[in-house]
């Protein structure tokens, strides 16, 4: 096709499509004789036109040549039209490549019919989901178990506002004003089936709070749902454990995720009432279990990762950000659409990172994270509706809230310690998983565990005003630890290139960050004051809080630190 520029005036152009090369991931292209890809400025030289009805995929080209000294020849030029519509005379449609892996991961059934994942074979990725993790396991661990569970004040005039439960700080213990809300004089109430449902949660929910918080919270998740509709809130939990094994039958209880309706599914009941969340997580569990699926470590972490979908979110809102606030103010107004937007961008996010991260746990390439982003928006709109819904039962409700809510008993030391040795575990089998079994991961391991340990004898250390005072928290501290994690694997990078290497210091390196923070937090005295309590805090605080989120909006975005897809 070297002379075809001489031939130009007489070439008669026509398109043929081959057999099957219709669909939008077609990736066979036609099965003719292939004469030589063109570059685009070729393309328009020769005037060659393809019309906008053409559907994506790999295509043919059929040329005629004609020339005075020769005879006429056809000749076949392969190209490619992209998804979004770009005709691609090179034949290369990167897209295309992706669908076309994406549908045969969706087509798999079984464990043995996808391909396999490492995540030391993708350094970027691992590091930055460690970056995502350390900091959001330092915030959470901060906000404590019970951070969505109290109704937060924004001043010393709050806890005075009547009719407005207010937070005190022993041990999460809600109290209410005098005044009722509307739906607290409602009858209904007074009748024995409700105050025996009533009982049952908050009665069981006091006991089990001394062996773990955690249970406490999640049982007691749905009192805004009971606020709201009594008994009838019991029949989510029926519905849920129907879900969870629902779920696994469409996959013949194979140890994968379900397909994406049962992931929406399941994260819907988990948001409305993590409890119910729970309930579906253990359906899901049990059924593979009893089918004889939970076969290795990977099967076992795989369902794990799953479970955790359907009822985490719920907690990691509530730890970003308070579920209840009560409003009276503009400062209070401001925190209040803070806890929104906070909520459940941080919380979109972390789910993504969770479905991203499921391929690592599972060791194969999963179909569910190519909806990594659609399940993670789907997050976002949940959380803001939960957020809605427990403003509208405090608004009516808060009496029956405050009634509601559990009293937690403190835990003895034993308990304590026995809770930090299944979290260093769990957080240990999950880290060996990416880092595998090398010295790095030991090193990790102390690194997690040395502040939850200290965190038992708390009382026992010197406390200061000052670090509390200035201690980051919030979207300033998820800031501060996604940076500097960010910065030091960047400096990881540089001085280690291997990336196995890579990967193994990179974990090591980014826990010190969190390490520092929850050691400090140690030392950090309960009610200092609060340096956002002035004037030029508080519009310090509101100006530093809009760039933070700024700034953190544009890391998920720009993908800095993790691409969208494994």
């Amino acid at each position: 096709m070297r002379a075809r520029r001489t031939l130009l005036a007489t070439a008669l152009v026509s398109i043929y499509f081959a057999i099957g090369a219709t669909s939008a991931i077609a990736s066979e292209p036609a099965s003719t004789t292939l004469y030589e890809t063109i570059t685009a400025q070729e393309a328009i030289d020769l005037s060659l036109v393809i019309p906008e009805t053409t559907t994506a995929g790999y295509k043919s080209l059929e040329v005629q040549v004609t020339g005075a000294s020769t005879p006429d020849t056809f000749k076949s030029i392969l190209f490619c039209k992209s998804l979004d519509g770009t005709v691609h005379w090179d034949n290369i449609c990167p897209d295309l490549a992706n669908v076309s892996a994406q549908t045969a991961l969706e087509s798999a059934r079984t464990r043995s019919s996808l391909p396999t994942y490492t995540p030391l074979s993708d350094p970027k990725n691992s590091t930055g989901r460690a970056i995502i993790a350390f900091a959001v396991l330092t915030l959470v661990m901060g906000a404590g178990a019970l951070a969505s569970s109290k109704i937060s004040t924004t001043s010393s005039a709050g806890a005075n506002q009547p009719g407005y439960m207010a937070q005190l700080s022993r041990g999460g213990v809600l109290v209410a004003g005098t005044q009722l809300g509307r739906g607290d004089r409602a009858e209904i109430w007074r009748r024995p089936t409700s105050k025996k449902i009533d009982g049952f949660f908050t009665r069981t929910g006091k006991q089990i709070s001394g062996v773990s918080p955690l249970a406490t919270r999640i049982l007691s998740d749905g009192n805004y749902l009971r606020s709201l509709f009594g008994p009838f809130a019991l029949v989510i939990y029926p519905i849920s454990i129907a879900l969870g094994w629902v779920a696994t039958r469409s996959l013949h209880q194979e140890a994968l995720p379900p397909s994406l309706v049962f992931i929406l599914l399941m994260m819907t009941i988990g948001v409305i009432d993590s409890f119910a969340g729970l309930l579906t997580a253990a359906a899901f569990i049990i059924s593979v279990i009893a089918t004889g699926h939970l076969t290795s470590l990977n099967a076992g972490l795989t369902v794990m990762g799953v479970s955790l979908l359907a009822f985490s979110p719920t907690l990691l809102a509530g730890a970003f950000r308070p579920f209840r606030r009560a409003v009276w103010d503009f400062t209070s107004l401001w925190e209040r659409a803070t806890d929104y937007l906070l909520a459940s961008v941080l919380t979109g996010w972390v789910v993504q990172q969770i479905i991203l991260g499921l391929p690592g746990l599972a060791g194969l390439r999963l179909p569910l994270t190519i909806h990594a982003r659609e399940i993670a928006l789907w997050a976002v709109g949940l959380v803001i509706l939960r957020f809605a819904a427990e403003d509208l039962s405090l608004k009516f409700f808060p009496q029956r809230l405050s009634d509601l809510e559990p009293e937690y008993r403190a835990r003895t030391i034993s308990q304590q310690v026995f809770a930090t040795i299944f979290k260093v575990a769990i957080f240990g089998v999950i880290a060996g998983k990416f880092v595998g079994f090398s010295p790095e991961l030991f090193i990790g391991i102390a690194l997690f565990a040395l502040p939850l340990g200290m965190g038992i004898f708390e009382d026992k250390f010197p406390k200061s005003a000052a670090i509390q005072k200035w201690m980051p928290t919030g979207i300033i501290e998820m800031l501060v630890m996604t940076l500097a994690g960010f910065l030091l694997a960047a400096a990881v990078q540089h001085r280690y290139p291997s990336a196995r290497n890579y990967v193994l210091i990179s974990f090591v390196v980014l826990s010190i960050p969190g390490f520092i923070l929850k050691i400090l937090a140690l030392f950090g005295e309960d009610g200092a004051e609060d340096w956002k309590i002035t004037k030029f805090g508080q519009n310090a605080y509101r100006v530093l809080g809009v760039l933070a989120l700024g700034v953190l909006i544009w890391i998920i975005l720009s993908g800095l630190l993790v691409s969208n897809n494994v």
